[in-house]
């Protein structure tokens, strides 16, 4: 039980790392992704939050890459503290032996994250696919005028 409250504990410290500033652009940045990934699962009658979810643990990719590096960096540092080894080796050993457990946990938190922030996120990521929707359909439209209005050619 009292692994379960420091675990608990720690997941709390480590969400207020998540950018909130960095979600909305990171799905901007993915919608396509994001848009694809939506569709390929539409027949599962999921919430959008629960695609959400999926979507980041598919990709596996943080909100903010240069935070989440920056407390990879910090958690190295932690983890070497009382290492009298070569440091260039020791970083080595560390990302072989922790790294892939760190990137897990974050797509985690991030997940648990997104049910803090889903009454915010939610409806900006519908607004987001719906204007990508809209978008494609008006370049769709456009280049079946095209093909409709070029006459045919004789050979």
């Amino acid at each position: 039980m009292a692994v379960d409250e420091a675990t608990k504990k720690q997941d709390e410290l480590e969400l207020y790392q998540i950018d909130d500033k960095a979600i909305v652009p990171f799905f901007q940045k993915h919608l396509e992704e994001l848009r694809l990934f939506i569709h390929e699962h539409q027949h599962e009658r999921l919430s959008l939050l629960v695609l959400l979810k999926q979507f980041i643990r598919t990709y596996r990719m943080p909100f903010n890459m240069q935070r989440y590096m920056e407390v990879q960096r910090t958690f190295i540092q932690q983890s070497l503290h009382d290492k009298i080894q070569d440091r260039q080796q020791a970083v080595s050993h560390w990302i072989q032996e922790f790294a892939g457990r760190h990137r897990n946990r974050m797509i985690q938190l991030q997940c648990l994250y997104l049910d803090r922030v889903k009454d915010k996120l939610l409806p900006e990521i519908e607004k987001m696919l719906a204007n990508r929707i809209d978008h494609l359909q008006e370049k769709l439209d456009e280049n079946n005028k095209q093909d409709n209005s070029t006459p045919p050619q004789n050979p």
